[in-house]
């Protein structure tokens, strides 16, 4: 009887062995690729005399939310100059590059102002940004360069 129990331990411990090994080798999933990027985009404008008219920055970072989102988080401050017969506003644009813009609107006095914004957008799309002001004839928007940013999927 001693020599069932000592065949039985030796089958349970090979079981256990097997078992623990074949879980050790299951493959898992892919580690995430995804990155946070930081962010520095401008919209600037001078006179023709070289005098600054119009200095919008947004600084901030940009990450993958999963592989069909994106958040954008940081600060939107502007310099419009004072000379103006209206009140001036900024803009921060942005959006997956295959969707179309979405915007965040501010009086340019209210600057500067924090911002956390979630988009959508395809899978591993990238993310294009944005700002700007009322700067151009009639109070319509100019803009500085767009500028994309890939970061992944998670």
């Amino acid at each position: 009887m001693a020599r069932t129990l000592t065949r039985r331990s030796r089958y349970a411990a090979l079981a256990g062995a097997i078992l623990g090994s074949t879980l050790l080798t299951v493959p898992t999933a892919p580690p995430a690729n995804a990155v946070t990027v930081t962010v520095r985009v401008a919209y600037i404008k001078d006179d023709p005399f070289g005098v600054n008219q119009y200095d919008v920055r947004f600084n901030g970072a940009v990450r993958s939310d999963g592989p069909n989102a994106y958040i954008i988080e940081g600060e939107l401050d502007a310099y419009c100059h004072h000379g103006t017969l209206t009140g001036q506003s900024v803009r921060l644009d942005y959006g997956a590059t295959r969707r179309s813009w979405q915007d965040v609107r501010y009086w340019c006095t209210d600057t500067p102002v924090p911002i956390r914004v979630r988009g959508s957008r395809d899978y591993g799309d990238t993310i294009d940004i944005k700002v700007g002001a009322t700067s151009g004839s009639f109070n319509t928007y100019q803009f500085g360069e767009t500028q994309r940013f890939n970061v992944g999927v998670d």
